[in-house]
């Protein structure tokens, strides 16, 4: 069995990352890494966990071993952690943006810190398996998405990929309040987020250069993107009504039909009717469907941000790096209502 090692395991990612990895067949956690919980049991800051870990959370990954490391840590962070762990033969999979932007310049640009790593960044592969898995495979170093590229790439892709948009794509996203991370802030504290809905990240959310540049290696010259994302009061998952200016005589069915064909043999994109957030929430899938509108087809995209958007996605990834089957330990289906 292959050893694991948790970064950042205090925050949401980290909690699901070793609840996850609790019980896969072929990954074992033998560290947790928290400087904030350091010293605290995990079933103490992760209560859930009760009898499912029994390790106590470390102030550092310095003097630990594993063949794999996950870093569910805030910007910054991994790429001064990743450059000992590679040297030291552990790989490597970021949950945080360190490793997404190809550019170092357009890192500092997007999150005001200069890129420290830019010789790792450039071997770095973004982890999109239903996009990159081949990649993947081979990669020491993988940029685990981010939780609104996942959810937009996957239904933007196989349009660009076949030449279906011929303008403006506008993605109109919804997310809960887990996606703000652990700590609380003056947004994402209860009073401010229940029971009401609104817009933030403009006039340019940190994940829209992402989204940019991934489809930018599939199609140079892509479409313009207007992203909006929003808050809204539930606890984990993204819904996205993506609305792409499709080519005269487009219709769903033919976008859906692009989907099945692109998706066939994925084991984590389900293409079917108009989603609903329960039935990804706790999982590894992406739902996708197109419906009509007055407009033409509107794309749906949802997924649980901190499953394929995050720490699911990232055991899928750590999965293909370790040469176990994509599908290990993620055979979870959603809430369903």
């Amino acid at each position: 069995m292959a050893s694991a090692v948790v970064l950042g395991a205090g925050g949401y990612l980290g909690g699901e990352l070793l609840r996850l990895l609790a019980h896969h067949p072929s990954l074992n956690v033998t560290a947790a890494v928290s400087k904030s919980q350091a010293g605290r049991p995990v079933s103490e800051v992760h209560p859930n966990l009760a009898g499912d870990s029994e390790l106590v959370l470390a102030p550092d990954a310095s003097r630990i071993d594993a063949d794999i490391a996950f870093l569910a840590q805030p910007p910054g962070e991994a790429m001064t952690e990743v450059p000992s762990l590679l040297e030291r033969g552990i790989r490597a999979v970021d949950l945080g943006p360190d490793y997404r932007l190809p550019d170092p310049a357009e890192y500092e640009r997007v999150y005001k810190r200069p890129h420290t790593d830019s010789a790792h960044l450039a071997e770095a592969v973004y982890g999109l398996p239903e996009l990159f898995g081949e990649s993947v495979k081979a990669a020491r170093l993988v940029a685990n998405p981010g939780c609104y590229p996942t959810a937009a790439l996957l239904a933007i892709a196989p349009l660009v990929e076949r030449g279906q948009v011929n303008g403006r794509i506008v993605i109109d996203a919804k997310s809960g309040t887990s996606g703000a991370g652990h700590e609380p802030t003056a947004s994402s504290h209860h009073p401010e987020a229940a029971l009401t809905v609104w817009p933030y990240g403009a006039p340019e959310h940190r994940h829209l250069p992402e989204m940019r540049a991934v489809l930018d290696r599939l199609q140079r010259g892509t479409p313009a993107l207007t992203f909006v994302p929003h808050v809204v009061p539930v606890v984990r998952g993204i819904l996205c009504s993506i609305y792409p200016t499709p080519l005269p005589g487009s219709d769903p069915e033919l976008w859906m039909g692009i989907y099945r064909d692109r998706y066939q043999g994925s084991p984590f994109v389900r293409v079917g009717g108009v989603p609903k957030l329960p039935w990804a929430q706790g999982t590894n899938r992406c739902y996708l469907s197109v419906q009509a509108s007055g407009g033409g087809p509107v794309v749906f995209s949802a997924l649980d941000n901190l499953g394929k958007g995050g720490a699911a996605q990232a055991v899928q990834n750590a999965n293909l790096m370790m040469g176990l089957p994509e599908t290990e330990g993620l055979g979870h289906a959603g809430f369903g209502v």
